[in-house]
């Protein structure tokens, strides 16, 4: 017994992952491209690391505004969108870098368990009359796992049309956690996150530049993100790369899921009928105030 408890192999680490992906990067023999490094086997193991703890959450939070919450209740689908509208301009220029013969579709979440102020605040809209969904592991599983999903672009009345639809083996989906980042003066990069129990590892600036697409600066870690992405090759959206921006991932919603999982913000008029919000009671903000009325 003594025998087999000595054999038990080590769980890999993000220090380990990462630091077997540097030396790759930075192998006399390999030719360098500073754009894409995705093709290395070092790669490849950062992003299985960081999908295997992303898979694991038990809970995975999406803040918006009301109105989007009760359009992805009332539609039953979650939309995974091109990274193009997001709010963190390195974000969006490193989420889905034109020279990938993939295209990224991407929906994020928070993984704490707790509610977060700041949140609420960023994505409950300007109003404060935001809602959040607790989604489970299962049910994004669940989502995970069906046989085709559609690709296209929302029209100006907000209305979904398909541009293509793709059978599930066209499309890799993946629950992953994001890595968050600080430049060092020597030109190093401090890369971690919080959740782990190791810290920050701190990696050459060029190495750092092929993993930018997964990181984001520690200034968003209070986000502790988590994303649901789908990787695409280009040639499967048949010509129609720049027109698809989004793809679509049908979810089942139940009365008990909404019942359970759904929450107002916690400055909320009331009227959104879903749960409380732990915070409500707590704290108090109004984002529009001095705000010019339409009209006015």
């Amino acid at each position: 017994m003594g025998e087999r408890n000595s054999i038990k192999e080590a769980k890999p680490t993000l220090a380990g992952v990462l630091t077997a992906y540097e030396k790759q990067v930075l192998r006399d023999d390999v030719l360098y491209h500073s754009q894409s490094q995705e093709h290395l086997e070092g790669y490849r193991d950062v992003l299985s690391f960081l999908a295997d703890r992303g898979g694991m959450h038990r809970e995975y939070k999406h803040y918006a505004t009301r109105a989007r919450i009760a359009g992805i209740l009332g539609g039953g689908a979650l939309y995974l969108t091109d990274g193009m509208s997001w709010n963190d301009k390195y974000d969006r220029e490193h989420f889905n870098p034109s020279f990938m013969p993939t295209k990224r579709f991407g929906a994020c979440f928070s993984a704490s368990s707790a509610e977060s102020v700041a949140m609420w605040m960023l994505y409950g809209g300007m109003d404060g009359n935001g809602a959040m969904i607790n989604f489970d592991r299962r049910t994004l599983q669940g989502a995970m796992g069906r046989e085709s999903y559609e690709c296209g672009w929302f029209d100006t009345a907000g209305k979904f049309q398909c541009l293509v639809e793709l059978p599930a083996d066209r499309l890799r989906l993946r629950l992953v956690d994001v890595l968050y980042f600080q430049n060092q003066a020597d030109g190093n990069v401090a890369v971690g996150r919080s959740s782990l129990k190791e810290g920050r590892h701190v990696m050459s600036g060029r190495a750092f530049n092929g993993i930018g697409q997964i990181a984001k600066h520690q200034s968003w870690s209070y986000e502790n993100e988590v994303r649901l992405v789908a990787t695409i090759d280009k040639l499967d959206l048949v010509g129609k790369v720049s027109h698809v921006k989004c793809v679509k991932i049908p979810i089942d919603f139940d009365d008990a899921f909404v019942a359970g999982r759904v929450f107002d913000s916690p400055v909320s008029d009331n009227e959104g009928n879903y749960r409380d919000s732990e915070l409500r009671g707590t704290v108090d903000w109004n984002l529009c105030s001095g705000c010019m009325k339409t009209g006015a």
